[in-house]
């Protein structure tokens, strides 16, 4: 069939057309894609890069504020998205249910105390208490700690002023009972002196009578002068041990006296000291919840979700009270690599970032490098999807490029981790690779 580019001009010179030179310019043409294609494919590099999303944190995540033990709200000194300096007093829970048992076993511990310096006074048979040096600085403001220290006082000077009262009627009756004792020696030593004067005058008349004398009544009369004599002189020794006997039991009675003081406040120590460390930890205890009634700021930052709004307002123990967005700390941005490229990241690594939240004409992608990837995949809690967590750190002076905007906590950012460079012609042939790796594997 002939072509309709034949005409009749042609036909009448008797010219004929062929096609050899247009197929032969296709050809090349295709022949030039195709090795034009080929070379780009082999030849040129291509950057890869593995996409991530995340978001901008602080180095140190937001800190939640909490109360131990809740409570009712006093006072409420800070509002949502209002700025607070670490130490700031947020808000303040009403104490005075607290202050008052506080108060309470303050006394009972003061009270305690002062006792017990009575008590190791009157043990150590001492002249005065020694009272603690803490609790004589109270007494200089508080009238009723300086009461119960003087209380105490009067008490020591009482108990003291009745034991000597009862040691010196019983030393009285001791000086008495030796004043007996030594009369009862007197008569004694006079009544040895009737016998010795009286001793040698039996032995005469007894010489007389033997010679018959002298009568023998004379004799007898002496003889029993001799045993009156004896007599009352035994007497005498028997009343002087029992004079001593009662000295004796006196000195005892004194000991006793001693004695049983020291033993009363020896006692008295024991069965307090247990109550005494029991009374100094409930004191610590409820000064620790009285100090935590003011919840302030542990650190510098922004306020963020404010739990409670007006006073009287209830606070469960360990709930949330708000939540601090520290200002003063670096931003960090974190990311979540897909588990199958994690393979391809190390600390390090480049990455370029782009902020979502600003416009993509007008902003600049910063450069940042890989400064931590977790040991282990987690699992995002909303989409169920396992992830590695990175941290980015931007390079120093890319935060300058974006030129005046805010960058704050929770934007979203891409990032680009840079994976190496590789052709186009192995990007198009890894799906075949990577199937026939898996094909030419046994079962």
């Amino acid at each position: 069939m002939k072509s309709p580019a034949y005409t009749a001009a042609d036909a009448a010179e008797g010219t004929t057309w062929s096609a050899k030179r247009p197929v032969t310019i296709g050809i090349l043409t295709i022949v030039l894609l195709i090795g034009g294609f080929m070379t780009w494919a082999l030849v040129t590099n291509i950057g890869g890069a593995i996409i991530a999303p995340g978001v901008i944190q602080v180095e140190q995540n937001r800190q939640v504020v909490q109360h131990l033990d809740g409570g009712v709200v006093s006072e409420i000194n800070v509002t949502e998205a209002q700025s607070v300096q670490a130490g700031d007093l947020l808000i303040r829970l009403d104490g005075s249910q607290l202050k008052a048992e506080l108060a309470i076993v303050e006394g009972q511990l003061y009270d305690s105390m002062a006792r017990r310096a009575r008590l190791e006074a009157e043990r150590d048979d001492a002249e005065e208490p020694i009272f603690p040096a803490d609790l004589l600085t109270l007494a200089q403001t508080r009238t009723d700690i300086a009461e119960q220290i003087e209380g105490q006082r009067r008490l020591f000077a009482a108990r003291k002023e009745t034991q000597s009262a009862q040691i010196s009627q019983l030393n009285k009756r001791m000086d008495q009972i030796i004043s007996q004792v030594e009369g009862i020696k007197a008569q004694t030593d006079a009544l040895q002196d009737q016998i010795a004067l009286v001793t040698p005058e039996v032995t005469d008349q007894q010489k007389l009578l033997d010679k018959g004398l002298t009568q023998s009544s004379r004799l007898i009369d002496l003889k029993r002068e001799v045993a009156r004599l004896q007599g009352n002189m035994g007497e005498l020794v028997g009343n002087k041990a029992q004079a001593e006997g009662r000295a004796t039991e006196i000195q005892l009675q004194i000991l006793q006296l001693q004695s049983a003081r020291r033993e009363e406040a020896n006692t008295q120590l024991r069965d307090m000291g247990d109550k005494t460390l029991e009374l100094a930890e409930r004191r610590r205890a409820l000064t620790e919840r009285v100090a935590r009634l003011d919840i302030r700021a542990p650190v510098s930052g922004i306020v963020l979700g404010l739990a409670v709004t007006t006073p009287n307002s209830v606070l469960r123990p360990a709930e949330p009270v708000l939540y601090i967005i520290p200002q003063d700390k670096p931003l960090i941005i974190v990311v979540q690599l897909p588990p199958i490229h994690v393979d391809e990241v190390h600390v390090g690594q480049m990455v370029e970032v782009v902020f979502a939240a600003f416009s993509a004409r007008t902003t600049p992608q910063l450069q940042g490098h890989l400064v931590t990837i977790s040991a282990d995949a987690m699992s995002d809690q909303a989409s169920k999807q396992s992830y590695y967590r990175a941290e980015i750190e931007l390079e120093p002076g890319e935060l300058a490029k974006l030129e005046g905007q805010t960058v704050i906590p929770g934007m979203p950012v891409q990032a680009y981790i840079s994976t190496g460079d590789r052709t186009p012609m192995t990007y198009l042939l890894k799906p075949f690779t990577d199937y026939l790796h898996m094909a030419m594997r046994e079962n």
